[in-house]
């Protein structure tokens, strides 16, 4: 019942915002790392309103406004990457986590960027997938807009949540784009797999525009999130 709540709220955030949210492919069935480039804090509600899933994310943000909670609600698996041995005991909790069935996301990069390039992926937490033996996905996440001002919705660099939430206000046809890949082979290793997951976003990444080129008849598995449009989220 928690869980559907914060599904809504991300729903609603995304229709307050006027942010429509495309997908296009299907995650598999059961238990699975999902790793994704990583844009802004609206990957994080758009991933959250459209896949039953949790999030690896950085402690410090666990004091923010609301995050906390609703952190705790998601099964979010905390972790401070300047303690060595905090990563070691999240790479525990994550195959745990993962063993049980749950479908997680990683943001490897471990920072946002404006989506103009996808850093080097940091391969530790991967181990979990590993050694729990669920696949990984890799999720290519793009943003669009109208008159090409997708690189707006990216949170990057000392700007306040405050600060950027106008300037997403002000776009017109925003629009977050998640590429569900297909999942990895297993690999010999977590470096292997990170490797893999970050060359097949690389490729799959959308440039920036206004939207309209990406709509093809071969994706006809897309859903929109948009106003009333809402579809039921995959489970």
């Amino acid at each position: 019942m928690v869980r559907f709540g914060v599904r809504w709220l991300c729903r609603l955030v995304l229709r307050l915002l006027r942010i429509e949210v495309r997908t296009v492919g299907d995650l598999p069935l059961g238990p699975a790392l999902l790793v994704a480039n990583h844009l802004s804090w609206i990957d994080i509600v758009a991933l959250g309103a459209h896949f039953e899933c949790s999030f690896v994310a950085k402690d410090d943000v666990r004091d923010w406004p609301l995050v906390g909670m609703l952190g705790e609600a998601l099964g979010v698996i905390w972790i401070d990457r300047r303690q060595k041995r905090d990563l070691r005991r999240a790479v525990t909790v994550l195959s745990a986590s993962l063993q049980q069935g749950a479908r997680v996301v990683l943001f490897p990069e471990g920072t946002t960027t404006n989506g103009r390039q996808t850093l080097p992926f940091r391969s530790s937490l991967l181990e979990a997938a590993v050694i729990a033996g669920v696949p990984v996905v890799p999720v290519a996440l793009a943003a669009f807009a109208a008159d090409g001002q997708g690189e707006t919705l990216c949170w990057v660099g000392d700007e306040t949540l405050l600060a950027h939430l106008p300037r997403v206000i002000a776009l017109r046809q925003a629009t977050s784009e998640m590429r569900v890949l297909a999942p990895l082979a297993a690999g010999p290793s977590r470096k292997v797999q990170s490797v893999r997951a970050r060359a097949a976003i690389t490729a799959n990444r959308m440039p920036f525009g206004n939207g309209t080129e990406r709509c093809g008849a071969n994706e006809a598995q897309a859903v929109c999130l948009l106003g009333p449009r809402i579809s039921h989220p995959t489970a």
